[in-house]
């Protein structure tokens, strides 16, 4: 992935999806929003207490950026379930200008011009295209979707609506590294012991990046199709909001992605 000043903003974008010049996509850093304080400065959630009226600014900012229509901006609503919704003509704005009734943490869209978003602070983003069948997803997974697989399950349905796994191009976006997600042995154990290695104190150091990427690649999805960035948002606190890396205080990055039609 690179880094590339747009408009105002900063954004990461991979290479996976260099070839499909229809396909719009980026994961978003702190830089070029209107926030304030802890949430400064492109704060994208309205989940994190920041003021609503800057989160809308921001999203209008990050889809002007991009040349985006932002009043079919449509996003997940980040609750750690491993619930999929598919954005159709009926509900083109959900989880920005109306509201999903339950939590949503991977949405899914066949439209042309709709650009959805997945948010994180921490937690892994990822934004797939499948190319065959015209079809783009949002994905947010913390450990718990980790654990639920949810990556897993929205390839799966892509698959479902008759995609080849060949054909799946796939960004997992920047997240907490293992260099710092330390976790319990209860939240541990609930994972292969080859995404954790064992501290003193009886801590964990837990790798969801590579989790994620291999139940991926398990569905047989060709590994050159599946971006890593490999950043830390801990460690590039600066650059990114981190739950950890501001005491569960901070702003909300996303990870977008967009069918032009």
């Amino acid at each position: 992935m690179q880094i590339r000043k747009i408009g105002k903003i900063s954004l990461y974008q991979s290479k996976v999806f260099e070839k499909f010049p229809k396909i719009v996509h980026g994961f978003t850093t702190r830089e070029g929003g209107v926030s304030k304080g802890q949430y400064e400065s492109l704060s994208l959630s309205p989940y994190r207490g920041d003021d609503i009226e800057c989160v809308h600014k921001n999203e209008e900012i990050l889809c002007d950026s991009l040349d985006l229509d932002y009043s079919r901006l449509s996003s997940t609503k980040q609750e750690h379930t491993d619930n999929i919704e598919i954005i159709n003509k009926e509900n083109i704005g959900i989880g920005v200008h109306s509201q999903w009734g339950k939590g949503v943490d991977a949405v899914i869209t066949r439209e042309k011009n709709v650009p959805i978003l997945c948010y994180s602070a921490d937690c892994v983003p990822i934004i797939m295209y499948a190319s065959d069948i015209e079809a783009i997803a949002a994905i947010h997974s913390g450990w718990k979707g980790t654990q639920l697989k949810i990556a897993e399950k929205t390839a799966k349905k892509l698959i479902e609506m008759g995609a080849n796994s060949e054909n799946i191009y796939t960004a997992i976006g920047p997240c907490i590294g293992k260099c710092c997600y330390e976790v319990s042995g209860d939240v541990a154990e609930q994972f292969d012991e080859k995404y954790y290695t064992a501290k003193d104190g009886g801590k964990y150091m837990l790798d969801l990046e590579k989790a994620n990427f291999d139940m991926l690649l398990n569905l047989n999805i060709p590994e050159e199709n599946i971006s890593v960035s490999g950043i830390c948002t801990k460690c590039n606190n600066d650059l990114f909001f981190s739950h950890r890396g501001q005491g569960g205080k901070s702003g909300t990055l996303g990870g977008i992605i967009c069918i032009k039609g």
